[in-house]
């Protein structure tokens, strides 16, 4: 997978899950409610050690908190985001890899060893199925289990959801807007479609500054992971509002001045040569788009751009 992309998928997951009130939903509501109800998620930390090694990264990202369990318990919740649009065939060895690095880590820094509830989000296109470990092993009687490792893992697979339900589900607009994004990444068509449902409650998110700065990512997200062009976007942002379409555009000039996606800028330009055509005055364009007046004149101007954008 593309490193970019890979970064792209690891950025978005973070930041989504980096809200301690969002990660107590998203458990409390996800979980199964014998193991819910016994999590004491006030006492919800964010771990900040990084246990996805090298031959792991290209499939997952990581988000640990620790928590307590019952009374006296302390346990390590791992969320774990798989970056690929198919299932993988043996989750448990890597499971089983990622656990031993906690575990040896804590020894090394004396620490007891707690228990992992390992977590895989999954986003693809094929069903995830999840099977016991032994089931993998043919032929074994039950003299052979006891030399089987056995342990299990917390699925999340957004297909098993509508987004309709996602939204029914979760009362965090980061939360709702951010699995929406993920569940939809690899189907460009329906995020166009879609785009209603999936910012459903953009605006209300739009005003506060927190809200403000996730928008930024899920653009950095929406521009990394698809093949949609910054104008498409642009067009069905504005359906929503003006205000989300203008957010649209100078997030991903923001983007192009960071050095983060190239071409953005010529995205921007056939975005305010779009808005010249339907014939919108320079204070708009210069609103939408964050361009200069000398910009969006040089435009009106260049026959060149006319024949490219036509051609492009």
């Amino acid at each position: 997978m593309n490193k970019n992309l890979i970064n792209s998928h690891d950025r978005f997951f973070k930041e989504l899950f980096s809200k301690k009130e969002d990660v107590s939903e998203f458990v409390a509501k996800t979980f199964p409610p014998e193991i819910a109800r016994s999590l004491d998620l006030e006492t919800l930390e964010l771990d900040k050690t990084e246990y996805v090694d090298r031959r792991l990264r290209t499939s997952f990202s990581d988000v640990v908190y620790n928590c307590k369990y019952g009374k006296d318990t302390n346990i390590k919740i791992s969320l774990l985001f798989e970056h690929k649009s198919y299932p993988e065939s043996y989750p448990h060895l890597q499971l089983l890899g990622y656990m031993l690095k906690i575990w040896e880590i804590q020894i090394k820094q004396k620490e007891e060893l707690t228990p992992i509830i390992p977590i895989i989000f999954y986003h693809g296109k094929k069903k995830w199925k999840n099977k016991p470990f032994d089931k993998f092993f043919n032929g074994i009687d039950e003299t052979l289990q006891r030399f089987i490792p056995k342990f299990d893992y917390q699925l999340i697979d957004t297909s098993d959801f509508t987004d309709k339900e996602i939204i029914k589900l979760f009362k965090s607009l980061q939360l709702q807007i951010g699995i929406l994004v993920m569940k939809n990444i690899f189907n460009e068509q329906k995020i166009l479609q879609e785009i209603n449902t999936i910012f459903a409650g953009l605006n209300q998110l739009l005003q506060t500054e927190q809200g403000e700065q996730f928008f930024e990512t899920i653009v950095a997200y929406l521009l990394y992971a698809t093949g949609i062009d910054t104008e498409k976007y642009v067009e069905t942002m504005r359906t929503i509002s003006i205000n989300a379409g203008e957010k649209f555009v100078s997030t991903a000039m923001k983007l192009e001045m960071k050095g983060e996606k190239r071409g953005l800028i010529k995205g921007i330009e056939k975005v305010a040569f779009n808005l010249i055509l339907k014939g919108f005055d320079n204070k708009f364009i210069n609103e939408a788009t964050g361009l200069t007046n000398e910009q969006i004149n040089h435009l009106r101007k260049t026959e060149k751009f006319n024949i490219d954008f036509e051609i492009n």
